[in-house]
This record gives structure tokens, sequence and C-alpha cells, in this order.
């Protein structure tokens, strides 16, 4: 590499020891750049350098603040990958959708104009520092273009157990910096808590008044109370035109639901039976874990427009 800085005088080495991290190396290479566009892309050319010169021109014209080589849009292609990769890959990808629509915010090729990060404080742990661009950046819009991913040959995935905590850890701490997504899960909540009492009142007024057998009581109020969360959390909650996908998106709700209420029992079951909790504690625990299982489902999926 000096031996190359000799006869690119333009270029730049940063000798760093131990290691630590491929976030802060991006970073510390930005604060050395002399240009007014930042870019980031792996150097064992997974990242095809042809489109290099695709992602620059859409920032120069103006097309967009902030370009991405992304291998989750129309026209991208993956070479090398196994099954195992894929499912990190796609669940990485899954998860942050929480917080952006960006197709790929895990790739780490893109480029950015050096205004984007202006006076902002970014920390990220870990070797994904794209994520944390998209969500405290300063930017008007984002342009992703497809490219084709050739996994590396010779080296392994630094995707291990650390950086997995380091990724989950990171979303947990972007929590503050959406804080529209933290009404959103308060909203869900209350609705929540709605569904509730109204399941409880149907169920009680068509076992002890109409007389029907409670197990018909009970499927007959999980569905009104169902439908009920469904048009508020639609409307109050996502904000989305009560008509828009109604359809499908009442199927994928009761699919969430009904997953959620799964997710519920076997906490239950784990608490009580395997740990020896009191059971209403543990159902305390297994509702709680449910309803973030509940929230996020139907963020990513069913209200994500």
């Amino acid at each position: 590499m000096e031996d190359l800085k000799k006869k690119q005088k333009n270029l730049k080495v940063i000798h760093r020891s131990g290691k630590l991290g491929l976030s802060s190396a991006v970073l510390d290479g930005w604060k050395i750049a002399d240009g007014e566009v930042l870019g980031v892309m792996d150097a064992d050319l997974s990242h095809p350098p042809e489109k290099i010169k695709e992602l620059f021109w859409a920032i120069e014209k103006n097309e967009a603040d902030f370009t991405i080589g992304s291998r989750y849009i129309k026209g991208e292609k993956i070479e090398g990958w196994n099954l195992k990769r894929k499912l990190m890959s796609k669940t990485a990808t899954l998860l942050s959708r929480v917080y952006t629509k960006v197709k790929d915010p895990m790739t780490g090729f893109f480029m950015i104009k050096r205004e984007v990060i202006k006076n902002i404080d970014l920390n990220p742990k870990g070797f994904k520092i794209l994520l944390e661009i998209i969500i405290k950046g300063k930017y008007q819009n984002i342009k992703e273009i497809p490219i084709t991913f050739i996994n590396r040959i010779e080296r392994k995935s630094k995707a291990g157990t650390k950086e997995i905590f380091y990724y989950l850890q990171n979303l947990a701490g972007y929590l503050p910096h959406k804080k529209n997504v933290i009404k959103e899960f308060i909203k869900f909540g209350v609705v929540g808590g709605i569904g509730t009492l109204i399941n409880i009142i149907i169920l009680f007024l068509l076992t002890e008044k109409v007389g029907v057998y409670y197990l018909i009581s009970a499927i007959f109020s999980f569905i009104v109370a169902m439908s009920g969360n469904f048009i508020l959390n639609k409307i109050w909650t996502f904000k989305e035109n009560v008509k828009l996908g109604i359809g499908k998106k009442y199927l994928q709700f009761g699919l969430v639901s009904v997953s959620a209420l799964l997710v519920n029992l076997f906490f239950l079951y784990l608490f009580t039976e395997i740990f020896g909790i009191y059971y209403i504690i543990s159902q305390i625990l297994a509702i709680g874990i449910a309803l973030i299982i509940n929230f996020l489902g139907n963020k990513i999926w069913t209200f994500s427009k």
C-alpha cells in the first residue's frame, strides 16, 4: 500500500494498531479525506468497482444525497452465499425495517455527501455503519443501485456472535433517535389494552348472559377484539388509509396476532415450568415479550406500506 501511495499522490493511508473495528476504520478514513463525497467499499472486490461511477454520479447530479450499492432490489445478484449467511443477512435487514424503508441498510458499499454526517455523532459498534448513518444523518433522499455481490473467497465473514450482539445493541440504542417508533409502540400497547378489555367483556356477556359455550365465546371475542385492534392500529398507530390493502393486511395482522399468542404461551410455560416462576409473574413477562413480537411483526410486515 505504501508503494501504491508513492505512485498515487492523492492516496492517503492510515495504519492502525490492533483490531479497532471496521466502523471506526471508516470514520478515521473519512476524517483525513479531502473530498465532499465520501464512500465505503470492501477491498477484496466483493463489491463491483465498476459501480463506483454510478453511485458517485447520482450524487454529483443531485439525484440523491446518499447512494447505496444494494443487494436487495431488482437487478441485484448475490454469488457464493450459503444458507446460514443468507438467513443472517435477511434477519438483520428485516429487524432494521423498524427504522428505515431502505431495502439494504446492511451493505458495506455506499456513498454520501459529506454534509450528511456534518456535526453528527457517529459511534457504531461492530462492522455495520450504514444503518447508523441512515438513522442519524441529514439528507433528503437515498438512491439504491443494484449490484452483484460476490462472496469473499479467502476470508470468512466478520458476522460472528460478537458482531451480532453489537448489532442488536445498536438497534436498541437507536430508539431515542426515532421517537416516532416509541410513540407507535405506546399507541400499540394502548390499543392492545383496549382490545383485551373488549375481549373479556364479550367473553363474559356471551358466556354468562347469552349462554354460549365458553370456548365458542372465546373464539368469537378474540376475533372481534382482534378486528378492532386492526382498525385502530391501522388508522391511529400507523396512520394508514383504512382502505389501503385492508383484506391482505387484516390477514397479516391475524397471523401476527396468532403468532404472538403462541409466543405468549411458550414463554408462560417456559417461565412457569422450567424456571419455576409464579404463573402470574410468568404471564406478565410473557405478555411483555409477546407485545414486542406483535409490534415488530406488524410494523415490519403488516403496516410497512
